[in-house]
């Protein structure tokens, strides 16, 4: 990955996870909190491709996995947002897709982590999974990524190109 690439996706990421566990979490959201580093993944992704995203996901789990209070098994947001932002920039592929398609994958895959998520944790053995506010907790993590995704996909985009403007061929 080159220097600036890096510089850029690293930066976004660290900012993403500090608002996130800082500033969004400790606030009384109904349902799941609003999950900005899965938006901001998805961006790096289907901006950098999907090696490049893959990447991005990962260190943006990580980075959500080791932040206070880090209570569940480190790894599962990882190996969880590798996977959305590799889908988000393997989806970016083709020339046409519209700029909020990118949006309504956020909001499709945020479901879908969180879903996934307590699987893995329940088979972990997390005590904090409760199966009966998952349903409610996919629902509040779906509008919140779609609220995200709209807001921040054209200021990222911009932020992306200005940066690393030799990523962009077209």
């Amino acid at each position: 990955m080159p220097v600036r690439r890096a510089l850029v996706a690293g930066i976004l990421l660290v900012l993403a996870v500090l608002v996130e566990v800082t500033i969004l979490a400790p606030l009384p959201f109904p349902g799941a909190t609003p999950t900005l580093v899965l938006v901001v993944v998805v961006i790096l992704g289907s901006q950098f491709g999907a090696s490049t995203g893959a990447v991005c996901g990962f260190v943006g789990g990580v980075l959500l996995d080791i932040a206070p209070p880090a209570a569940g098994t480190i790894g599962i947001t990882a190996l969880l947002l590798t996977l959305v932002s590799y889908v988000a920039g393997r989806f970016a592929e083709s020339d046409d897709r519209p700029w909020w398609s990118f949006a309504l994958l956020s909001a499709l895959a945020a479901p879908l982590v969180v879903l996934a998520g307590a699987a893995l944790g329940g088979l972990l053995g997390d005590p904090r999974v409760r199966w009966d506010e998952v349903i409610g907790l996919m629902v509040s993590a779906a509008g919140y990524a779609l609220i995200l995704g709209l807001v921040l996909m054209l200021p990222l985009r911009r932020v992306c190109r200005w940066a690393v403007p030799e990523a962009y061929s077209r």
